[in-house]
């Protein structure tokens, strides 16, 4: 794994530096062309599961060359670039002849240690040349047409399940608390998201909230979620009641201790008079569940606590009034189903196989993590030998109690990965446990570590999403959450999972976790080499030394702690990633990130708008992402960012871009940044022909508008032939965009769109005419007042015309002032699922929809009880004259009629 991921690593930075804008001259470009072929074919030698110790040996040799290779190389060009920033006035940058001299050295010198080592590597293989198995069983399944069929699915447990539902929905009025226990892996979180998400238990209560505790919790966090579960706005909690001034005085505390109770104040009065349902899941001690149970006041009417642990005396200690639910191992008939669920999407287990299969399931003892896992890794087995190997070294482990059995499982699974998807997932390492973790971020920092071979930069995102898709088909990771659109937003790792991901990462030398310490405690010395570094920190204090060569070796650093102290950034001159998204700089942008001119990765929070943000000497930065606090002002990026032709995502607070220098705003020739695929913040003010042909390439905008725009520049948008995605926002904190905000003609659009939100905008309802000619709309959201204004007097109407929206599945209606909403199912012929939230004039849905061929879902939360009476009426229509019972209504938090 490691040697795999140092060679694509080191092939990613020399084709950086291949396509920067350094004045290399052609002796160096030849030996880079020669370099990066001969690095590339060492990787047939490595994406192979060799058990041959001196195989092991030699992979080790070559992750070692690989990162002396690199680090040799990067050394260089950063100091070369160093003193380019020394040297504003020099607007190109040249090599002295001294430093190209050096440089040819470097090259030369490796492509000889490459080829010395290939042939080794080649006679090693010579020597263990052996066909293992029989023929091959059948091609390989696309993990993108597999995943959806796979996640979350839980096979048995029905009677547990119906027992569960009586007693959530029971006519016991008290507050219960209801305990889930059992060992790590045997399902528990599973079952509790299986009852959590069940229709009667969705359309039962008012709220239902979902809080992850595990060992190191932090309060105000599972505060912060539990608020956002129950609606409450979150930019609506003050200031002072969102601080983490974790300090480590006695007053300091006190002072976090009151924000603490402030938000559990506000919590609780969240929860009043409404039937809630909150999951505590995976709590591991009873200290901790006395902090958490005073958040849930008892209102006697039928609310409910369900709580998973693996701790019986937690369980015993929480459950009220009934004894814990003891989860049970799977029986053999659960066993088998769950395993060909997984390891053949559900089909027939081949009959050469079924001996064997019967072998491992049996093996597994019913649990039902080993039983996933397990069937995942041999869901990509190609012979019989193959599945022979993985039951013999499964049954070695039989003996073991269940917790050693269930770890030997996973690291034999872990083995069993090809060497292109192991570094993928040791990065999971890098996160906190039981932190859901956002796929957009995961996918970019594989890139900009260089975890996976290149594709062509085109190909990047496309790479990393199959590479994610195979580890979830292999059951290693979970999807948590998915976007209206069914695209995967978040996902989390398995708490066994995770601690194999450190275990291994120890093992090889790439990770260093530095988790919580008392204040006062020992300093830890850094250890030397680890690639990545991950700062759990609770409080601020930093107890770590670094020494010089463990600054020369970093390549990236997580912090999930805030505030930061003596992190000293300009020591680690070779950083690529720089994440510090939990961690807030108070006045405004750091002057020494500047210096780490070999960032491709920078994410962080001022807390004050910089006038001013020169960023040009960043040129290798693929991803750049800056929050602020601050509600006034835009974070300015001038024109040094059209010198950054790597940048790939830019996603800032406000963001306004300055045309290039000696170009004029009128103009329309701007540099081109080839590679940028997403940008979000960005002002309309800016919005010009000259810089959208600039950012032409862009396939997501969030555009932010202030109060007094105007809506010229939407013409613009035509410029945009490959946007797919695109989302208008007022930015105003006390109002909404100006009154004559209007949309342009449906031609002016960019001809891609696929997914449209709106919010804050007031547009005419008359207006949702030139929407519905977007040839390619799939989704479309309209939130906070988008439309607003209608030209019938009296009322708010969306009188749906006879063109319709013949592509749409998915749309979203969230606080919008609309009273009657009238189509019918011909205009919308495509649709799928419709969300309304907090439309609280809305008085019903559509009939037409009844005899809608495609709908499967209808959402309603905060609705009024008219709304809710449709979509009931729909969906009972359907079943009666259909037979159809496709179509699903959840309904949550319904208003009274008369309730503003």
């Amino acid at each position: 794994m490691a040697a795999y991921a140092a060679v694509t690593s080191l092939m990613g930075t020399i084709h950086l530096i291949s396509q920067s804008n350094l004045d290399l001259q052609d002796g160096h470009k030849e030996h880079l062309k020669l370099l990066y072929e001969k690095v590339g074919s060492l990787l047939e030698f490595l994406d192979t599961n060799s058990d041959d110790g001196s195989m092991k040996d030699l992979q080790e040799k070559v992750k070692d060359l690989a990162h002396e290779v690199e680090d040799k190389v990067e050394s260089h060009i950063q100091r070369e670039a160093q003193k380019k920033l020394l040297k504003m006035l020099q607007r190109v940058f040249h090599l002295p002849t001294k430093a190209h001299e050096r440089l040819l050295k470097i090259l030369q010198r490796a492509i000889e240690a490459i080829d010395s080592i290939k042939e080794e590597l080649f006679k090693q293989r010579e020597n263990n040349n052996m066909q293992a198995g029989n023929s091959s069983l059948g091609g390989s399944n696309s993990p993108e047409s597999h995943v959806s069929t796979l996640e979350n699915n839980m096979v048995g447990y029905n009677d547990e399940q119906a027992s569960m539902l009586r007693q959530l929905t029971g006519d016991s009025r008290q507050l219960e608390v209801i305990s889930i226990v059992g060992m790590g892996g045997i399902g528990k979180s599973t079952f509790a998201k299986r009852v959590f998400s069940d229709p009667s238990v969705v359309g039962f209560f008012d709220v239902r909230g979902w809080v992850t505790v595990s060992k190191d919790y932090s309060i105000r966090k599972m505060l912060l979620s539990l608020l956002q579960d129950a609606g409450v706005e979150l930019d609506k909690v003050s200031d002072e009641e969102q601080a983490d001034d974790l300090q480590e005085s006695d007053e300091e505390l006190d002072h976090v201790q009151k924000i603490n109770n402030a938000l559990a104040d506000r919590l609780q009065k969240s929860l009043k008079g409404r039937r809630y349902l909150i999951v505590v899941d995976d709590i591991w001690s009873t200290d901790a569940w006395d902090e958490i149970k005073l958040w849930f006041p008892e209102y006697n009417n039928r609310s409910r606590i369900l709580l998973t642990t693996r701790d019986m005396k937690v369980a015993q200690y929480a459950s009220f009034p009934e004894d814990p639910f003891p989860m049970r191992f799977l029986d053999p008939e659960e066993s088998w189903n769950l395993f060909c669920q997984k390891a053949f999407d559900k089909k027939t287990c081949p009959i050469e196989l079924k001996n064997v299969a019967k072998e491992v399931v049996k093996n597994c003892k019913g649990l039902p993590l080993m039983i996933s896992v397990i069937a995942g890794t041999l869901s990509s087995k190609r012979t019989l030998g193959e599945w022979r190997k993985v039951a013999e070294s499964v049954s070695s482990l039989v003996n073991l109690d269940d917790y050693q059995r269930c770890s030997g499982v996973l690291a034999l699974s872990y083995n069993h990965l090809p060497s292109h998807l192991k570094a993928c997932f040791l990065y999971f390492g890098v996160f906190p446990k039981a932190s859901d973790i956002s796929v957009k971020k995961l996918m970019r920092l594989w890139a900009a570590e260089g975890l996976f071979e290149l594709k062509g930069l085109e190909g990047l995102e496309k790479v990393a999403a199959y590479l994610l898709h195979d580890l979830i088909d292999k059951s290693l990771i979970i999807v948590s959450r998915r976007s209206i659109d069914g695209k995967i937003k978040t996902c989390r790792i398995h708490d066994l999972l995770h601690d194999l991901c450190w275990r291994e990462a120890e093992s090889n030398s790439i990770l260093y976790v530095v988790n919580d310490v008392p204040y006062g405690g020992p300093r830890r010395y850094f250890p030397q080499g680890r690639r990545w570094v991950s700062l759990h920190l609770a409080g601020g204090y930093y107890p770590t030394l670094f020494s010089a060569l463990s600054y020369n070796k970093t390549r990236s650093i997580h912090f999930y702690a805030d505030p930061v102290y003596n992190l000293q950034l300009e020591h680690f001159k070779l950083l690529r990633v720089l994440d510090l998204e939990a961690t807030e700089f108070q006045y405004g942008f750091p002057g020494e990130i500047l210096r780490l001119v070999c960032l491709r990765y920078l994410v962080m929070k001022i807390d004050e708008i910089s006038e001013h943000i020169p960023i040009s000497n960043l040129q290798n930065l693929q991803t750049l992402v800056i929050f602020t606090t601050s509600r006034k002002g835009f974070i300015n990026l001038r024109d040094g960012i059209w010198d950054l032709s790597q940048l790939r995502n830019l996603n800032c607070s406000r963001i306004f871009l300055y045309p290039p220098r000696n170009v004029s705003p009128n103009e329309v020739e701007y540099p081109i940044l080839e590679n940028l695929q997403s940008v979000c913040g960005l002002s309309s003010s800016c919005c010009t022909k000259g810089i959208f042909k600039g950012i032409k390439k862009v396939k997501k905008l969030g555009i932010s508008c202030n109060s007094y725009t105007e809506s010229e520049w939407l013409a613009n948008l035509n410029y945009l032939h490959e946007l797919e995605t695109l989302s208008i926002a007022s930015s105003s904190y006390y109002g909404y965009v100006y009154s004559d905000f209007r949309l342009p003609c449906p031609g002016s659009f960019p001809p891609n769109l696929k997914k449209l939100t709106l919010c804050g905008t007031r547009l005419s309802w008359e207006d949702m005419t030139i929407i519905s000619k977007l040839p390619k709309l799939e989704v479309l959201q309209l939130k906070e007042d988008d439309f607003a204004r209608s030209l019938s007097v009296g009322e708010r109407v969306w009188e749906v015309t006879e063109m319709g929206f013949p592509e749409l599945k998915f749309l979203l209606l969230e606080k919008l002032i609309l009273d009657y909403w009238r189509a019918t199912d011909d205009y919308f012929p495509c649709l799928e699922h419709v969300i309304i939230k907090n439309c609280r004039h809305l008085k019903e849905i559509p009939q037409g929809f009844a005899d809608s061929m495609t709908l499967k879902l209808i959402m309603l939360q905060g609705c009024s009880p008219s709304v809710v009476t449709s979509a009931d009426r729909i969906q009972r229509e359907q079943l009666e004259c259909s037979g159809s019972d496709m179509l699903k209504v959840y309904a949550v938090d319904t208003r009274d009629s008369d309730q503003d």
